[in-house]
């Protein structure tokens, strides 16, 4: 059995396997912010984030019919937001100063997160609770850099 999506047939074995690789790899974003490790842990999230949009129609998350029976679109999306938010609220647990967002790095992700959020928005899947939480993630995002900002102006 076969999904046709985007002009490409992914059959329902695939999918699953796509999305349990997926959950893998936000849980070594979680596991990796849990260590300190924050840097490569954003590495993490941003190319499962960016893969996520760009297979966004093949993985059947832009379309309102179900692709994979037992596949729950709003569990999925909720997972991945969810995942960045816990992420951004955990930065200061770097276990060392390369391992700390700087400016760039901040920077780098507000860029690439208004970039997937143009892109996901042509399916009506930006801000809604099937799809990706820009608003809540850049207000974070900008918080961050603030403080960051708030603490290089004080430094010595």
């Amino acid at each position: 059995m076969a999904a046709a999506q985007g002009g490409r047939s992914v059959t329902v074995l695939q999918l699953h396997s796509n999305f349990a690789e997926i959950q893998k790899e936000l849980k070594r974003v979680l596991d990796g912010i849990s260590a300190g490790r924050i840097l490569e842990s954003f590495d993490i999230l941003s190319k499962v984030t960016d893969a996520v949009v760009v297979s966004c129609e093949a993985l059947g998350l832009a379309s309102e019919l179900p692709v994979v029976e037992t596949f729950h679109r709003d569990n999925f999306w909720r997972a991945l937001n969810q995942c960045w938010l816990v992420a951004l609220q955990n930065v200061s647990a770097a276990r060392s100063d390369e391992d700390r967002l700087q400016e760039e790095h901040i920077v780098h992700l507000q860029s690439s997160v208004v970039r997937w959020a143009d892109s996901l928005a042509q399916f009506g899947l930006v801000d809604y609770e099937m799809g990706f939480w820009e608003a809540d993630i850049m207000d974070s995002l900008d918080n961050i850099l603030k403080t960051a900002r708030s603490a290089d102006a004080s430094a010595p």
